[in-house]
């Protein structure tokens, strides 16, 4: 057991981030686990140190331009598109070095980490460290208040929406928050280059329109949207695939993670969908996952023309070859779902344009 403590998977938390999290999750869990963390926690906030001592200061004072953020359920389809939009060289994105590393990433950055690729827990993508990722897993790390602590305490799965949205947080947490999004987002700018606009994809931002309008002045939003089954089946599949990797105690039994996935996407469709009204027309924009699968350069195109983004063209042919190089895999089989999401989703289904059987 002491030796699985040492070498099992786990988030590069620093220590007020383990701390944070121990407190609001006081679960027992082994000694060896806890050690485990704390020494880890130690170390990394030794690495955040060093690097705020030598970049803090000119990483604050960068402009940065208005983000394009990507929202939508989890399992909407929002990391193929944000792939696709990575092909463009005017946008930058987090990397999944600097999401999982955000505490000595920019000290690393003129050492580019190996081109390691691997299968991602869900399964259905192949990941490198330069592969555009959620920054909402470098915010778990450096201690801001995340929904994804129910990845290693799922119990936390009850309160995911109060953890995704800083609106309800306290002064101190919506403070913290704050900085560590504006942090690493001028960190990355600064690594790739401060001319270049963000990309930046993490279904917890669906609940987060208001505030990150409000901290990024000029910043746009796409929602993705996609067969409301496929995406209950996916993302139940997603927490179970995360427990069994990430999860510091039992996993909750399968009937309660059922209801949380279907109150959550009710609960972030409320939100967002109030959220993108209070929007500019110009500012946001809403796509279907099986149209941009279907035709990827009309859907690029149209979201181009729909916010301003410039001129795609160049890019296209970057989107057409990746399309064929990574062919999407066939998708599973969702009738076992489709009563109770067609019972429980019936409003979407209504909403996005997608036949009900």
């Amino acid at each position: 057991m002491n030796s699985g403590a040492w070498s099992r998977p786990a988030f590069n938390l620093n220590l007020a981030a383990w701390r944070g999290i121990r407190h609001r999750h006081p679960d027992p869990i082994g000694r060896a686990l806890e050690l485990r963390f704390y020494t880890a926690g130690i170390i990394q906030s030794a690495l955040a140190t060093l690097q705020n001592r030598i970049y803090r200061s000119t990483i604050d004072q960068l402009d940065l331009k208005p983000p394009l953020f990507l929202v939508g359920h989890w399992r909407s389809g929002t990391t193929l598109l944000h792939e696709l939009l990575a092909l463009d060289q005017s946008f930058s994105a987090p990397t999944t070095y600097a999401c999982f590393n955000p505490h000595q990433f920019v000290l690393a950055r003129h050492r580019a980490p190996a081109p390691e690729s691997i299968v991602r827990p869900t399964g259905d993508m192949i990941v490198s460290p330069s592969s555009p990722q959620e920054e909402e897993f470098a915010l778990l790390c450096m201690g801001a208040t995340s929904p994804y602590e129910a990845f290693m305490f799922p119990s936390a799965i009850h309160q995911l929406e109060a953890l995704c949205d800083p609106e309800g947080f306290d002064p101190a947490q919506q403070q913290k928050w704050n900085d560590a999004m504006t942090w690493f987002l001028k960190a990355t700018a600064y690594v790739d280059g401060a001319d270049k606009r963000l990309i930046v994809k993490s279904p917890t931002n669906s609940f987060r329109l208001h505030r990150l309008g409000t901290l990024f002045p000029g910043a746009k939003f796409i929602r993705m949207v996609r067969e409301p089954c496929a995406v209950f089946a996916s993302t139940r599949r997603l927490w179970q695939t995360m427990w069994e990797r990430y999860a510091l105690t039992a996993p909750l039994a399968d009937e309660i993670l059922i209801e949380r996935i279907l109150d959550t996407r009710l609960a972030l469709e409320t939100k967002l969908k109030a959220s993108m009204q209070n929007l500019p027309p110009d500012s946001v924009a809403t796509i279907r996952y099986e149209d941009l699968v279907a035709d990827p350069r009309r859907a690029i195109e149209t979201l181009y023309e729909q916010l301003a983004l410039g001129d795609p063209s160049p890019m296209l042919p970057k989107v057409i070859a990746y399309m064929a190089q990574n062919p999407r895999p066939a998708p599973a089989s969702t009738e076992a779902w489709r009563q109770l999401v067609q019972s429980r989703w019936s409003a979407l289904f209504d909403e996005f344009g997608y036949p009900m059987r």
